[in-house]
C-alpha cells in the first residue's frame, strides 16, 4: 500500500507541470520549406561525383537458395560448404513457396541442413577448415552451411584441394 502511495505521489509530480512545446505555425513551416526545399537536398554538389548504382544488383543473385519443397530461404553465395550429391536438387533452385528467415528454415529442416561455426579468418580463407570436420560431413550426408555467430557467412576456399562442396 505504501509503495502505491509513493508511486502515485511521484507520478503526480511529474505530470503536474505543463510541458514546454514550441508550436510551429503553418507560416513558420512554409518559411522553413522555402528556405531549404527538398529538391536542393537531393541535388549533388557541383564538385561531387554522382553515385552510380548497378542495375543488375540483386539479393537473389548474390545468394544461394535452399528449398525444401514448401519453404525457402537465402544464404550468401559461398555459405554452402558441403553439398552431398543426393541433396543437390534442394540448393540453388527457383524460389517457390514461403520465404522463411534463416533460423525458421533451419529449425524446420534439421534433418537435411546443418551448420558449422567458422571464424572470420576461416571465412576469409586465411585459416583452413579442419580436415576432420570435412570427413565428418561426408559421413553425415547433410547440407552444411557456414555460420558465424549463428548467421550464415560466405567462406572463401583458400586452396584448391580444400574444395569441400561436392558439386
Amino acid at each position: 500500500m505504501k509503495t502505491v502511495f509513493i508511486l502515485c505521489a511521484l507520478t503526480s509530480a511529474t505530470f503536474a507541470t505543463k510541458p514546454i512545446l514550441v508550436r510551429v505555425t503553418p507560416q513558420d513551416l512554409a518559411a522553413r520549406q522555402q528556405a531549404t526545399p527538398l529538391a536542393k537536398l537531393q541535388e549533388p554538389a557541383k564538385d561531387q561525383a554522382k553515385i552510380v548504382q548497378p542495375n543488375e544488383q540483386s539479393i537473389i543473385k548474390q545468394s544461394a537458395i535452399l528449398h525444401d519443397g514448401v519453404n525457402w530461404t537465402l544464404v550468401p553465395k559461398g555459405a554452402v560448404i558441403f553439398l552431398p550429391t543426393a541433396l543437390q536438387s534442394r540448393v540453388d533452385v527457383k524460389p517457390v513457396g514461403t520465404l522463411l528467415s534463416w533460423n525458421d528454415f533451419l529449425a524446420k529442416n534439421r534433418s537435411w541442413v546443418t551448420t558449422n561455426e567458422v571464424s572470420f579468418d576461416q571465412a576469409a580463407g586465411v585459416v583452413p577448415l579442419a580436415a576432420e570436420r570435412v570427413a565428418f560431413w561426408a559421413r553425415q550426408d547433410k547440407v552444411v552451411i557456414a555460420t558465424h555467430q549463428m548467421g550464415p557467412i560466405s567462406v572463401k576456399i583458400a586452396a584448391p584441394n580444400q574444395a569441400i562442396s561436392q558439386r
